[in-house]
């Protein structure tokens, strides 16, 4: 038998659950309808290799965020990804996610900085010290002048704004969970406002087929 510790078991789980949905939604997919009660509600056009690559890469980047820093290494609190940061001791998806939505108010440039982010107090921050630096964020393009330019958004709220939604904004979109709502975060601090709607699918796990079902919640607005 393996010896494996805490972390490798709860990923190998994770494995074995992951592919073992996967298996069976191949099942489900190849009789005709009909032959399967309730095969209509299967969408026969569901793109199971990219379902298959999803798996991997959440795999990969929780493999990834389950490995311990080396001696000595520090993460850029400012531009990690999540999986990254919660590489940090302690620090957890909803941590990391957290940390990505409030540097995205305004970069953390020292350990204090950190006391911003709600459920991170004076102990918590002086922990993760020595294995964080503070570099700042990337810039952000300057924004043009408002008059000139169309915000995008139709007032009054009644759509998302993938350019100044919070975390749980972004989670209330069908398809989007803490990971994906993180990831979003993170990819407008590093790369800029998303000009259009569609330009979420440059956020990695987001695809063509995945925008699909969110397209008429969002909006861009100016930044």
């Amino acid at each position: 038998m393996w010896d494996l510790n805490r972390a490798e078991r709860k990923a190998l789980g994770a494995s074995l659950v992951l592919v073992g949905v996967s298996l069976v939604a191949r099942t489900l997919l190849v009789p005709e309808p009909g032959r399967v009660d309730g095969l209509e509600a299967i969408d026969p056009t569901t793109d199971l290799e990219g379902i298959e690559g999803e798996v991997v890469a959440a795999l990969t980047r929780e493999q990834r965020a389950q490995t311990p820093l080396a001696d000595g290494e520090q993460i850029d609190v400012n531009r990690a990804p999540a999986d990254e940061l919660r590489r940090l001791p302690g620090v957890g998806p909803s941590l990391a996610a957290a940390l990505i939505e409030e540097r995205e108010r305004a970069p953390f440039r020292r350990t204090a900085d950190l006391e911003r982010v709600p459920g991170v107090g004076e102990v918590t921050a002086r922990r993760l010290a020595p294995y964080l630096r503070f570099e700042p964020g990337a810039p952000r393009p300057a924004a043009a002048p408002v008059a000139s330019v169309s915000t995008g958004c139709p007032p009054g709220g009644a759509r998302i704004d993938l350019n100044r939604a919070s975390r749980a904004q972004l989670e209330s979109l069908s398809g989007i969970g803490p990971a994906l709502a993180a990831r979003i975060i993170a990819d407008r601090s590093e790369n800029g406002p998303f000009e259009t709607p569609e330009a979420v699918t440059r956020v990695r796990g987001i695809g063509a087929r995945s925008f699909a079902r969110f397209r008429d919640r969002v909006c861009t607005g100016v930044r």
